[in-house]
């Protein structure tokens, strides 16, 4: 479970689980009973309903584990849908992590599915009895930056009042105080140079 947010309400809430291998339908896997998404209490009741070579299979083909939640909390009813490489589940003998995603409502906005194994697939694992090793684990949003309005105001103050008072110096260079005149006239001495070429000798 991740640091908690300061959320505005808590609930229980019921996340139904279905999953698939590669194109196959989707059928049961299961289900996370949330008891309190401020504390993090959550148990999760689940069977895989695939076999051993049916992972076996999905991941010699570079096929996808795809995992449907369907969220039911505060009277709203979602479904989100989550994926990672089947070979990257069966070389973790079925070891998964599902985060639920949380924001400061306390509304849920999303479940992901992960792997504890590295990115890479590495091979060929021995024989294991297809049951879930599930980590439940909750992500809260967290409130952004604040900009500091009040000192922006006062410094915006303060310099209005010192220009009005003549305290303020103008520290630019001559050019960049006057290059809007000092340019035009350098434009006109470019202009009636070249409309008035010398005259070849003769």
């Amino acid at each position: 479970m991740e640091a908690q947010g300061e959320l505005e309400s808590d609930a229980s809430s019921v996340i139904q689980l279905s999953h698939s291998l590669g194109s196959r339908p989707f059928e049961p896997r299961g289900q996370i009973n949330v008891r309190s998404l401020k504390s993090g209490s959550v148990n999760i009741q689940q069977d895989s309903s695939y076999d051993w070579k049916d992972y076996k299979e999905a991941a010699e083909a570079n096929e996808f584990y795809h995992l449907e939640a369907f969220v039911k909390y505060n009277g709203i009813e979602r479904t989100f849908l989550t994926s990672t490489k089947a070979c990257l589940l069966y070389e973790s003998q079925l070891a998964d992590i599902i985060t639920i995603h949380v924001d400061l409502l306390g509304n849920i906005y999303g479940v992901s599915v992960a792997t504890p194994h590295s990115q890479q697939c590495t091979g060929t694992v021995p024989e294991f009895e297809p049951n879930f090793n599930t980590t439940v684990l909750i992500s809260y949003m967290e409130h952004g930056p604040v900009p500091d309005v009040a000192m922006y105001v006062q410094k915006v103050e303060q310099e209005k009042v010192a220009k009005e008072r003549g305290e303020t110096k103008d520290n630019r260079s001559f050019i960049a105080k006057y290059w809007m005149y000092i340019v035009p006239l350098v434009l006109v001495f470019m202009m009636s140079g070249a409309s008035n070429p010398d005259q070849p000798a003769r």
